[in-house]
């Protein structure tokens, strides 16, 4: 089904961060510890994430845990270095391809430290939903600032 995700973007602002999002996914907020996870969720497979975490460990700590956990929970992972940004800033990114239940799926890893926090983008998918929504995915990780560093 082909949506105009530009006619349903809406903004979000809480905890320090901003970001668009479509008003039509859902979205949740939820505490683990003093990590704050917000995420946004397709009415398929598909989600986006974004962890704050207020202790602030270095970008490639909080990468690599995630994708050591893709290694152990699939065999058949495969990590990939990307160059990208997360809130305007070069971020420590990965994507880790895998299958699970015969279907491809694209996890990206993405994460960068304010002086406030650090942020942790993880948004997963299908091969079948990726060809209409990498774009929205990435739209909504080009988005994400802390507003700290905003002026």
């Amino acid at each position: 089904m082909n949506i105009d995700f530009n006619d349903c973007i809406v903004p979000y602002n809480n905890h320090g961060v901003v970001f668009l999002y479509p008003d039509i996914w859902q979205l949740d907020e939820e505490m683990d510890g003093e990590d704050i996870i917000i995420t946004v969720s397709s009415t398929g497979t598909c989600f986006w994430t974004l962890r704050i975490i207020p202790a602030s460990p270095a970008p490639p700590q909080a990468v690599e845990t995630c994708v050591s956990a893709f290694q152990e929970e699939y065999d058949d992972a495969e990590v990939e270095n990307v160059n990208t940004a997360l809130a305007e800033m070069p971020a420590y990114s990965r994507d880790v391809t895998f299958f699970c239940m015969e279907l491809l799926n694209t996890a990206a890893l993405r994460s960068v430290r304010t002086s406030d926090f650090t942020l942790l983008v993880w948004w997963q998918a299908t091969s079948d939903e990726l060809d209409d929504l990498r774009p929205v995915l990435d739209e909504m990780t080009e988005s994400v600032r802390a507003t700290s560093l905003m002026d």
